[in-house]
């Protein structure tokens, strides 16, 4: 049975006045240029903010907003193309979710995530009904935890059919059974396309941010701050402690907190997301120690020793590979 979420979002308009967080998040947009914004996923942000401020908007800003847009506009139509050719249950992660919440949708969305019931069967539907596998896109692993990607021809928005949700290197997804169990309808309105209940949603935002990029972007941990907002911090905590993700959790809260409260800056950012504080990009040094450092705080000791054991290796391989 489909539950439903009163706290699921509605679009916060581009004219709303900005206060609690987004108040805050435009004085850290304020300090970016066009490059560190856009390395921080905050283009269309900055967009809507210089519009705000009576300033001109450079033509490659106005470009990327206007793909936000476009991106954003379209993506419900996809999802009823999806949804129309599999009958199964389908969850939509991010993308759209997430977008709703921002003032003006002000975020960029790369691709539709879909968790399937039934994966390699609604790939199967949708390649069918017209989808295509876009050439310009290489293939996964059959072992990955999506396929390969598929896209409507001459529609820039791909779908990620995923067997399950990206989650943090050592640790162990959410059963996908209790995603399906408590989703709500996705804010697209496309009816038989559900969402995570919003506090699941929040913790697999925090896991998806980490695996593919710890505390790197702006954008990833202003989405978890926003996911999060209305939810009480115990629930979000007995969440992230029953999937095994309580570290990880733990230490995006005190990111979040100091962020975008008043909360202590975290040992996290002190020793290797040292980027944060100026909110720049962060260099290769940094994101090397943040490849050997970061397993520490997601996941238990032995974990993440094993994880920085597996790196090391991966590297020595790598580095003894003939060139390409």
């Amino acid at each position: 049975m489909v539950k439903v979420d009163p706290s699921h979002p509605g679009q916060l308009d581009e004219s709303t006045p900005r206060t609690g967080l987004w108040q805050v998040v435009d004085g850290f947009v304020g300090q970016l240029d066009a490059e560190t914004a856009r390395a921080h996923g905050v283009v269309p942000l900055m967009a809507q903010l210089q519009r705000s401020r009576g300033e001109e908007v450079s033509a490659e800003l106005l470009h990327e907003e206007r793909a936000a847009r476009m991106t954003n506009a379209i993506a419900p139509s996809v999802l009823a193309r999806a949804r129309a050719a599999y009958d199964g249950p389908m969850l939509l992660l991010k993308g759209p979710e997430v977008s709703a919440l921002y003032p003006g949708q002000a975020r960029m969305l790369a691709d539709l995530d879909l968790l399937a019931s039934d994966a390699q069967g609604a790939w199967d539907a949708l390649r069918a009904a017209g989808f295509v596998q876009p050439e310009r896109l290489k293939g996964v692993s059959s072992e990955f935890f999506h396929l390969d990607p598929l896209e409507l021809p001459g529609i820039p928005l791909q779908i990620e059919l995923h067997k399950t949700f990206g989650w943090p290197s050592g640790l162990h997804p959410p059963r996908n059974e209790a995603l399906f169990e408590a989703a709500v309808p996705a804010s697209v309105g496309v009816p038989g396309v559900l969402t995570p209940a919003r506090a699941h949603h929040t913790v697999l935002l925090a896991g998806h941010a980490w695996n593919e990029r710890p505390l790197e972007r702006l954008r990833d941990l202003i989405d978890i701050a926003v996911m999060a907002e209305p939810i009480d911090r115990r629930e979000l905590a007995a969440i992230a402690a029953e999937w095994g993700w309580d570290r990880l959790w733990r230490t995006t809260r005190r990111v979040l907190d100091w962020l975008f409260g008043d909360g202590e800056k975290p040992t996290a950012v002190r020793l290797w997301a040292r980027h944060l504080p100026d909110l720049r990009v962060p260099t290769r040094t940094e994101l090397q120690l943040r490849r050997y450092l970061a397993p520490f705080w997601a996941a238990p000791a032995a974990t993440a020793l094993y994880e920085d054991a597996y790196q090391a290796k991966l590297s020595l391989t790598r580095s003894r590979s003939p060139a390409q």
